[in-house]
């Protein structure tokens, strides 16, 4: 008797180191992301800092501006070209990227929009908040959606295929206890330059996508 319970025993011990060992070897990915070349892209990434918004509640008193996705004239538009931001109502801005005024507005359709404003058009502004963004190289694994709006799921403007580049300049991960948490991305759109949003669990690849 005394035999065969010391066997059930090491059978029940050998048993309980086996189970963690079968299960720290399901998955290196966090999300669906990898890794590929340094492992050292994946603590920059962790290591991007999330940005803030200011909110005004009566605007910042500019008049009608125009909105691009990214910091440049060059840039991609929203709207079919005619995003804008009316200064004198409620809005809340990120502080300045090269000059250009990151903001965050609603939309006549009821949704929220986030952009650049030119510098020409808000001289004499001084924000209180400072973005800062990363540059991670990246690759889409499968469809990744862009959006403008990070306060709800299922808008987009514009779609990154299997294959396509882009880097991962920060996070936005203020409202991440409602579900809404996000990389925020350069990407192209068009041929055009464009920063968006993507959803923190999409599917792509971190560096080259290649060996190295």
């Amino acid at each position: 008797m005394k035999k065969m319970m010391a066997c059930l025993l090491a059978l029940l011990v050998l048993s309980m180191a086996l189970i963690p060992a079968a299960l720290a070897g399901t998955s290196t990915e966090s999300g669906r992301t990898q890794v590929a070349g340094s492992s050292g892209l994946a603590r920059v990434l962790d290591e991007l800092p999330p940005f803030k918004f200011e909110k005004h509640a009566y605007g910042i008193g500019y008049g009608t501006c125009p909105v691009y996705s990214a910091p440049s004239e060059s840039a991609y538009r929203c709207a079919n070209g005619r995003a804008a931001c009316d200064t004198n109502s409620k809005m809340d801005d990120a502080g300045f990227v090269s000059g250009w005024l990151m903001v965050r507005y609603e939309t006549n359709n009821g949704g929220v929009r986030v952009g650049f404003i030119p510098p020409k058009y808000v001289r004499g502004f001084t924000s209180s908040m400072v973005p800062h963004f990363g540059y991670v190289s990246a690759v889409a694994n499968d469809v990744i959606y862009v959006t403008d709006n990070p306060m709800t799921h299922g808008s987009s403007f514009a779609t990154l295929s299997a294959g396509e580049s882009f880097h991962i300049l920060s996070k936005y991960n203020y409202y991440k206890d409602r579900g809404l948490d996000w990389w925020y991305i350069e990407c192209t759109v068009d041929g055009q330059l464009a920063y968006g949003f993507i959803e923190v669990d999409s599917d792509f690849v971190l560096g080259s996508g290649g060996e190295g």
